[in-house]
């Protein structure tokens, strides 16, 4: 699939947001055609759980894909231990492992929580693919979008 922002079989590459060792607003590090992606990251100690929280918001006439089997798949990172719960492995974060969920009470968002510990002190990137849907009344996108998140621990 190819969209008008250059996107190649819905993969579309990121640039980076940096977190301070307080909770951090939200940033935007992923944008498609009718979709952002903002990560937010909450304080982070070394060899402590740590999480992001990448919310999709679709844009326009779109809104988030309620049937989508939502999937993060994290890349290896020095000193990184992810958390995850799938039954692929600890480095994919999914809906079915309960990792991503709809917004109740808005149809365009959603969010996908990504735990990890990092042995490490100091910026470590956090970083993978994230599959993704939105959907409008005419048709629904399947999207890819790489996601870097680099997280300051303490």
């Amino acid at each position: 699939m190819r969209s008008k922002a250059g996107i190649v079989l819905g993969a579309l590459a990121i640039g980076s947001v940096m977190f301070g060792t307080s909770t951090a607003s939200a940033d935007q590090v992923a944008k498609g055609n009718n979709f952002v992606v903002n990560a937010t990251a909450a304080a982070c100690a070394a060899n402590a759980e740590c999480k992001i929280d990448l919310r999709l918001e679709a844009q326009g006439d779109f809104h988030v894909n309620k049937e989508y089997p939502y999937k993060f798949k994290a890349t290896a990172a020095s000193g990184v231990t992810y958390l995850g719960k799938d039954p692929t492995g600890v480095d994919t974060f999914s809906k079915a492992a309960g990792d991503f969920a709809l917004d109740t009470a808005n149809e365009k968002a959603g969010t996908m929580t990504i735990r990890f510990k990092s042995a490490n002190k100091g910026a470590v990137s956090i970083g993978g693919t994230f599959k993704l849907s939105v959907c409008s009344a005419q048709n629904c996108q399947l999207e890819q979008a790489t996601v870097a998140v680099p997280v300051t621990v303490r």
